[in-house]
């Protein structure tokens, strides 16, 4: 068993690893990433902080992954094919595996926004970003017709 007192994993700036020109920079969150501390596997466990500004990722569904969020604190907006819900504390999100309804959560506030997100971990998933030429695979970004797009970076 391993317990993480609070404040004991360290806190990592996003950096996008979304290949040009969907690359959404650094300086969106950051997040204390529990499961990659703890070592497990199965499923991941983050508590992010969404900045003033900023977006949390392309619009996106995933194939193999489910997705839970829980909101602690702040406000964000959840963006879902183009719907967009503000949520607070103690508000939830579910996203199934297989059920093509893209996300993505913006913070329009002035204050950070911090939220609870808890995603399984398929490595055969593949992520859809509709409306944009990519994919994110096992093999990495590629274009829809499956061509590659170079290396830059690790998926987001």
């Amino acid at each position: 068993m391993a317990i993480f007192l609070k404040d004991s994993v360290p806190v990592t700036e996003g950096v996008s690893g979304y290949p040009a020109p969907y690359n959404l920079g650094r300086g969106n969150l950051v997040y204390r990433h529990y499961t990659e501390a703890g070592g497990l596997t199965q499923f991941g466990a983050a508590v992010e902080t969404l900045l003033p500004g900023g977006q949390s990722s392309q619009m996106h569904w995933e194939e193999r992954e489910d997705e839970f969020l829980l909101m602690l604190s702040g406000r964000v907006t959840v963006v879902e094919d183009g719907v967009e819900t503000e949520i607070g504390p103690g508000d939830t999100c579910v996203w199934k595996a297989g059920t093509p309804v893209a996300h993505c959560l913006k913070n329009k506030g002035t204050t950070p926004a911090t939220y609870l997100i808890v995603g399984t971990r398929d490595p055969r998933n593949i992520t859809h970003y509709p409306g944009l030429d990519m994919l994110a695979s096992p093999r990495g970004y590629t274009h829809l017709d499956g061509t590659p797009y170079p290396k830059e970076g690790k998926k987001t």
